[in-house]
């Protein structure tokens, strides 16, 4: 079967299964495991009508993953997802990687989310809440930056937890595009140096400091400067407190025009408040800092969003959030709600998911 004929079936093998099964599948086929997972979200009482009234299956990924030998593991994740009201089908990630050819180190070359940050290192449905914060749609896109490269990383044997990932991939495009896009001139490079430590009473804190630059093919130089911080304390199985959040800068520099520089950040804390049930609210807060009027004058501005969210876990196995977000632009001394919208979101699992870092 040709690719223009067979990709179509696939896409609709995909949504149809979406649709049947708010799952997440974990089986082991002969040494081949396989994973679906589907992301099913719903909107309501938008404001502006953005996004738009419905419920529909926001994504949906396979992904096969298995030794290839002794020496190297294998990962390839291809997903349908929702676009412009269109099921669109793509590779998310085609690896070939090891974590023992170099001591202390691991590796994977190909393509993948791009390791820097807590959100853009993450599967959209393993997020925390339903919606990308202000920030990482600006900097990274709705879902993320993927790209095809190589990323080291290294965990030395050090008396305090120091993990350090560095990466370069193709740079020819940024964000999630369907276009082949243009050869830079400079690639895609970044860095994450991850510190972790121990907290009383069964807890623990990760630290990130990143970094990521790129200069593209009209001589745009972008750099990226961030930091995230997740705290979580446990109790058994249960999860009294959890906090996640982001900070970044980012400056663009076209080439023969001013940089503009902008700053994001979210914040997210999230406490139990009965059993298997969740209450968190996010805070979002964006501003250009260098923006400016017609006369040259500084333009004081500031977006925030405000999202309470509550998630219920009957299991480890079943989820299911509803959030109501208000976004706030205040420009000078003018301040209103720009929008306002309900979102739901339901992820369903069955057998064994594959672990996740803290």
């Amino acid at each position: 079967m040709s690719e223009r004929k067979s990709r179509p079936a696939l896409v609709a093998f995909l949504v149809a299964g979406a649709c049947c099964f708010p799952c997440i599948v974990y089986a082991d086929n002969g040494g081949v495991q396989t994973s679906i997972s589907v992301d099913i979200v719903g909107n309501a009482f938008a404001r502006n009508e953005d996004p738009a009234t419905k419920l529909s299956v926001r994504e949906a990924e396979v992904f096969f993953f298995a030794p290839i030998d002794p020496t190297f593991d294998g990962v390839l994740g291809i997903a349908a997802h929702q676009e412009g009201g269109a099921a669109l089908f793509e590779i998310h990630e085609a690896t070939i990687g090891s974590t023992k050819l170099i001591p202390w180190s691991r590796f994977r070359v190909g393509q993948f989310f791009l390791g820097v940050g807590k959100l853009n290192s993450t599967h959209r449905h393993d997020w925390p809440f339903t919606s990308a914060p202000r920030v990482h749609q600006e900097f990274f896109g709705e879902e993320g930056v993927d790209d095809t490269g190589l990323e080291y990383s290294i965990l030395p044997p050090l008396p305090i937890s120091l993990d350090l990932t560095v990466g370069i991939t193709n740079g020819w495009k940024y964000g999630h595009v369907h276009n082949a896009g243009e050869k830079p001139k400079a690639p895609t490079h970044y860095a994450r140096l991850v510190n972790f430590v121990e907290l009383p009473g069964d807890g623990g804190l990760q630290t990130g400091f990143n970094y990521l630059g790129r200069t593209d093919a009209q001589r745009t130089q972008m750099s990226l400067a961030g930091l995230d911080v997740t705290a979580k304390w446990r109790e058994g199985k249960a999860v009294p407190f959890f906090f996640q959040g982001e900070l970044w800068h980012r400056t663009l520099k076209p080439k023969g025009v001013d940089a503009t520089k902008s700053l994001g950040f979210y914040a997210f804390p999230e406490g139990n408040v009965l059993e298997g049930v969740d209450l968190g609210l996010r805070y979002d807060g964006y501003t250009v800092l260098t923006l400016e009027d017609a006369l040259g004058r500084k333009v004081k501005n500031y977006a925030e969003s405000y999202a309470p969210t509550l998630t219920w876990k009957p299991s480890e196995f079943s989820k299911f959030r509803i959030s109501y977000q208000w976004d706030v632009e205040r420009t000078n001394s003018k301040r209103g709600v720009t929008n306002a919208f309900l979102q739901a979101q339901t992820t369903f699992i069955l057998g064994a998911h594959p672990a996740h870092d803290f």
